[in-house]
């Protein structure tokens, strides 16, 4: 694995063994005094000849649709113990199409933005290429290429968003996606006339910028099949009849085999797949017929617009496999720099900048789409055509297991709190003290372990929204109440705080974190309209923590597990409605990048109860992540029925994914 300032040892550890789902042995530079095994890292998978990892996913939602920066790209034999493990369907790893893209605003047919172009893949290098010879209209999403001040668009630009104006119908540019790097290319003006799709020649480059996009790799050939990574799912539909324009650009009718794909922004993609290859359809011929005429080409991907944007409508045409002998396409910016040339910030300023991410979204920023997920036509579907894995079954007795018949989430149960399943990697109980008029709140944060080199925990933090829209910060602008568990500079234990978090946090700014650090108050010592107190931390992975303590949490027995207790004050004399809150679990002690992150409501408070008083269960309803409450009701009643439907939008904030989004990435 690769060691950067965005990789570091506990991000490696947390990829190979949460992505990878290998085991990690920490050496080198990784391996402090214990250092000097024989291998920098070890998992159970292959590596390349180099040496580097393959088949790993990026981190949380990202994961969903692209492989970690890091990773050495997807194995050409198949990547073990994955969904679609040798699917027919999946993308080929190696191969180019001509590409030609609409995008269109929601509620409308209006195509805003036409580009054709050609695109490269050497997915088992985690690297993309694409050229781009016509662009006509306005643009409008982020992760796109520099966009002169001139041609954007000033309407756009009030919501912090990016429009560019495109005219481009007689020259070429070139972006290229390797690993964490992305570099956009423009050619002199002297040679533009002789550019053509899939240039080698270095000395035709006029001007190199570049993108260092932290832990987004390139996408993943599988990414459409299954619902590996955070907050996303999958709907196999099957088969469909369309019509599709070929490389004469005219309307023939093609089977498709097709995919939803949902996103963390609650929108889905949806990818046709070619159904009857061409020997198929030569009454399956065997015989001398090329391998491109067995394969299942990707022929239509329909792309969300994920809050940022416009929706796409893209096809793929003249499809061919790519071999190594290929790669001098990928090389082009190596081979530049090796004649003298620089690839600058695209973002400008100071090109060792620390800053990575997106812009950040500022004032009614989120824009509509067309694909939103319906509940009423969405049904999770993971179906792949691998001829390894098996479709998981439930043994008998396991149905509707959300986790909460074992020994822990029981117990949690019987506490008298409403308990909610929110995610795999937290549950959070609540009821309502009305002696006090305060909410007593414990957050469960599972699968929590500490750094293999510091021995710190890393950061858990829970956010509380201004509204159920699952945003990291208000649309309307400002900051978001933090109650952060933390491990400050210099220390070796961490403390519940109080504290902000800023927009410029989703872009990942030193100066944010910075801020957030200094920000930092110790929760029962917040004063103001609210404040807290009985803060209780507790887990066996503290240094000393106290019998009593870990008696207190149901889930005190496990290792893995850090609780977090503490009461609320309330303006009101009853219990509110609803809490929008957000969770996040960081990669490491230090403030940065997340390894999951989701959105959540709590719908039920009921009276804090004495002994031999019943318990509420709160369970997940894994199909509806719209944040509204089922069927309309407001004020659900736990008492009434004993259950409650919670609403969890699990989402990657904009910080990373937000690059991934539209052609650039896809």
């Amino acid at each position: 694995m690769t060691i950067s300032s965005m990789a570091d040892c506990d991000g490696n550890r947390m990829a190979c063994q949460t992505f990878v789902g290998g085991r990690f042995v920490p050496d080198g530079v990784c391996g402090g005094d214990d250092g000097g095994g024989e291998n920098d890292n070890v998992f159970d998978g292959e590596t390349t000849d180099a040496g580097g990892t393959t088949c790993a996913i990026a981190p949380g939602a990202i994961g969903a649709a692209h492989q970690a920066a890091y990773s050495s790209g997807y194995l050409r034999s198949g990547c073990p113990d994955t969904p679609a493990q040798n699917s027919p369907y999946m993308w080929p790893l190696k191969w180019a199409a001509d590409y030609e893209s609409h995008s269109m605003p929601a509620y409308t047919d209006e195509v805003v933005f036409h580009a054709k172009g050609r695109t490269y893949y050497a997915l088992d290098k985690n690297w993309k290429r694409s050229d781009t010879v016509y662009q006509k209209g306005v643009l409008r999403t982020i992760g796109q290429s520099p966009c002169s001040e001139e041609d954007i668009d000033p309407d756009f630009a009030e919501k912090g968003l990016l429009g560019c104006w495109k005219n481009q119908t007689d020259y070429m540019t070139t972006m290229l996606h390797l690993g964490n790097m992305m570099y956009f290319l423009s050619y002199r003006d002297n040679v533009t006339d002789a550019l053509r799709p899939g240039e080698t020649d270095p000395s035709k480059i006029d001007e190199c910028t570049s993108i260092d996009l932290a832990v987004i790799g390139n996408i993943r050939p599988d990414w459409f099949l299954d619902k590996r990574g955070d907050d996303t799912d999958v709907q196999y539909l099957g088969n469909q009849h369309v019509y599709y324009s070929d490389e004469n650009r005219t309307s023939v009718p093609k089977l498709v085999k097709q995919w939803r794909k949902k996103d963390f922004a609650s929108q889905y993609f949806v990818m046709s797949m070619m159904g009857n290859p061409p020997n198929r359809m030569e009454n399956n011929a065997t015989d001398n017929i090329p391998v491109e005429d067995t394969l299942h080409w990707p022929l239509i991907l329909n792309i969300p617009g994920e809050g940022f944007g416009d929706d796409q409508l893209q096809v793929y045409r003249n499809h061919a496999l790519l071999t190594d002998d290929d790669d001098d396409l990928f090389t082009l910016v190596q081979r530049y720099e090796a004649m003298g040339g620089v690839c600058g910030n695209a973002r400008g300023g100071d090109d060792d900048a620390s800053d990575i991410g997106p812009p950040v979204l500022e004032e009614e920023a989120y824009i509509p789409s067309d694909l939103e997920v319906d509940p009423n036509s969405w049904v999770s579907n993971e179906y792949t055509f691998s001829p390894v894995w098996q479709v998981p079954t439930q043994e008998m007795g396991d149905d509707n297991d959300d986790g909460g018949g074992d020994d822990a989430a029981s117990a949690a149960a019987s506490s008298g709190k409403a308990t909610t399943r929110v995610s795999d990697r937290l549950t959070v109980q609540s009821c309502h003290d009305t002696a006090t008029n305060t909410i007593d709140l414990s957050f469960h944060f599972h699968d929590i372990a500490p750094s293999s080199t510091t021995a710190l925990l890393p950061w858990m933090a829970i956010g509380y929204r201004s509204s159920d829209v699952c945003a990291m910060t208000p649309l309307e602008g400002g900051s978001t109440p933090l109650v952060l568990v933390a491990t400050p500079p210099n220390e070796s234990a961490p403390t519940v705080y109080k504290t902000e978090l800023p927009p410029e946090a989703k872009s990942m700014s030193s100066e944010a974190f910075a801020t957030m650090y200094a920000n930092m108050v110790p929760l029962e010592d917040v004063e103001g309209d609210v404040v807290y107190g009985d803060v209780v931390l507790e887990s066996a992975l503290l240094a000393d923590p106290t019998a009593a303590a870990r008696a207190s949490s149901p889930f005190g027995g496990e290792d893995d597990v850090v609780s977090l207790r503490y009461r609320q004050s309330l303006d009101e004399d009853s219990a509110p409605d609803a809490m929008y809150l957000m969770y996040a679990i960081g990669m490491s002690s230090e403030l940065g990048i997340h390894e999951t992150r989701g959105c959540f409501e709590l719908v039920s408070f009921p009276v804090c109860m004495t002994d031999g008083e019943d318990a509420v269960q709160v369970e997940i309803d894994g199909n509806n992540s719209d944040g509204e409450r089922e069927n309309g009701e407001e004020g659900a009643d736990a008492s009434s029925s004993g259950m409650v439907t919670a609403r969890v939008a699990s989402a990657l904030s904009s910080a990373v994914i937000a690059m991934a989004v539209f052609g650039v990435i896809v």
